[in-house]
């Protein structure tokens, strides 16, 4: 028999799903489930129907095929934020999606699964357009569904302190069982709480960590005690997967079972790349650990790491750490990661964006997490506009947000990074593109490290009013700029390649070289081998 069921399994509402708390046990409980969902609980929906390619921990049996009358289901992929799963009769995908989508509304409620079916004849018919068009459904289904309202209470009730919608449980606030302050939660917020402990174990199992050291659970972690903290929130993706995947399509369109073969590969590779870079900055980061501290400025606090990946998977991923580690460690996350020796299973290494959104650790969450997907969208716009002879680069983004942004980020920058002696000049040199410059482009992130180690020199490092007031030099104009070189006896400023006159400006045309810097000083701890 040749007629089978193409099924892809989505989620729609995710971002709201995982990062609307302030709590980072609820972001970190919701993630978890999210990857349940998509991952853990397809495996074991599956092996309940039986006569399937994969166990229940994920492992593919790769001898056994669908069209060779060995399965009931073969799944091709997890990973990407798509499952796609192949059954010998569509009755039986009914049952999967029925079983599966039980499962989430009984143990992760508010989370919004979508599943969309396409029958296809394995001899007559392309798979790769067969998964195009389930794609296209369930994008369908997102954008067209209609959501009913949610029942907010019958007869007396009262409300989850975090949602707002009918409370059913008090727990202590923030998951202490020592917290003598009470909260009352919701459905949903119980179900992410719940799952906090299993994910938690999850990650320290796939993400070693040594020396007893843990991850941070609560934002309160991070920073010095008694003192205003900063976190980093980030946000990265990887650059044009989706046409890496069309054009494995393309190129396997006829041939159905090496089609499969070949984006389960691809979608393997990706997911241990990605782990790969991430264990590796784990490591190195905490290789800086010495006498509790990390570059002498960062306490490790009751063993606990400050750093946090929240989503992680397939090519992007969230993470959050101490706000003077934000720009550094998504360097060096994104140097590993896009490694040219490291290549996927396409034979081409991967390159990627990223968007740094530095906080208060009580700054509204769900708003940084948009702001650095913002600010990741705004890297992506600087990759097209720099492409190096038809090649991919990597480049990152920041913004430092003090207090909640009024805007876009196109208007923050507009309001706020904005020369005073001309409307079309930026104080930023942001996004930067990862490694040396290329070319007439000196946007690049060893330009910027370089600028910073000239600011910490022995000329700068102690005069720090004096670069308060190159900071406000700066804003005034060029030659406000040559007249405080001139009146303070400075060397110099630093120099911007083929722009000589950027040592006594600080200006390269309409876009300031040292704004950046002089505003990520205290932002800024070296890792290993960092810009070099």
């Amino acid at each position: 028999m040749t007629e089978y069921t193409a099924t892809l399994i989505d989620t729609s509402g995710i971002q709201d799903y995982i990062f609307s708390s302030n709590s980072l046990q609820h972001n970190i409980g919701a993630s978890g489930l999210v990857h349940c969902a998509t991952h853990d609980w397809v495996y074991e929906e599956l092996v309940k129907l039986e006569k399937t390619n994969v166990n229940i921990n994920g492992v593919f049996d790769h001898n056994a095929t669908i069209e060779n009358g060995d399965l009931n289901s073969e799944l091709v992929y997890a990973g990407g934020g798509n499952t796609i799963i192949l059954f010998d009769k569509k009755k039986l995908a009914i049952e999967f999606t029925r079983r599966l989508t039980r499962r989430a509304l009984l143990q992760a409620p508010s989370l919004q699964l979508i599943a969309a079916h396409t029958e296809f004849n394995w001899s007559m018919d392309k798979l790769t357009e067969k998964i195009t068009d389930a794609v296209r459904a369930a994008n369908n289904k997102k954008h067209n569904r209609i959501f009913s309202s949610p029942v907010l209470g019958l007869g007396v009730t009262a409300d989850c302190q975090y949602t707002d919608m009918p409370a059913v449980d008090i727990r202590p606030e923030s998951g202490r069982l020592d917290s003598t302050k009470q909260v009352r939660i919701s459905s949903g917020v119980a179900a992410k709480w719940k799952y906090f402990i299993p994910a938690n174990e999850k990650l320290h199992q796939k993400f070693s960590l040594r020396d007893g050291l843990k991850y941070v659970s609560r934002f309160d972690d991070f920073g010095t005690r008694h003192e205003s903290s900063y976190i980093a929130v980030v946000h990265t993706d990887g650059n044009r997967m989706g046409k890496r995947v069309q054009d494995i399509a393309r190129q396997y369109s006829d041939d159905n079972r090496s089609y499969v073969k070949a984006i389960r590969a691809f979608s393997d590779s990706v997911e241990k790349q990605t782990a790969k870079a991430l264990q590796a900055s784990i490591d190195q980061l905490t290789a800086l650990i010495d006498n509790g501290k990390i570059g002498d400025a960062i306490e490790i606090n009751d063993n606990r790491l400050p750093f946090r990946p929240i989503v992680f998977g397939g090519d992007d991923m969230t993470f959050v750490c101490d706000g003077r580690l934000g720009l550094t460690l998504t360097e060096f996350y994104l140097r590993k990661l896009t490694s040219p020796g490291s290549k996927l299973s396409d034979r081409k290494p991967m390159s990627a964006r990223a968007g740094i959104a530095i906080i208060k650790s009580h700054y509204p969450f769900s708003r940084a997490a948009a702001l650095a997907e913002e600010l990741a969208k705004s890297a992506k716009h600087y990759i097209n506009e720099h492409q190096n002879n038809g090649k991919d680069i990597s480049a990152m983004d920041w913004h430092f947000a003090a207090s909640g942004p009024i805007g876009g980020l196109d208007e923050i920058r507009k309001r706020e990074y904005t020369g005073q002696f001309d409307p079309d000049s930026k104080l930023y040199m942001r996004p930067v593109g990862l490694g040396k410059s290329i070319g007439s482009d000196w946007h690049s992130w060893d330009t910027f490290a370089r600028i910073i180690k000239q600011f910490q020199s022995t000329e700068w490092s102690d005069r720090r009013n004096k670069l308060m007031s190159l900071r406000e030099a700066l804003r005034a104009g060029p030659e406000i700029v040559e007249q405080f070189i001139t009146a303070y006896k400075i060397d110099g400023l630093p120099y911007i390649e083929n722009n000589p006159d950027s040592i006594i400006t600080g200006w390269v045309d309409k876009q300031c070289s040292c704004f950046d810097a002089i505003e990520a000083l205290d932002f800024f701890i070296p890792l290993d081998g960092d810009g070099e």
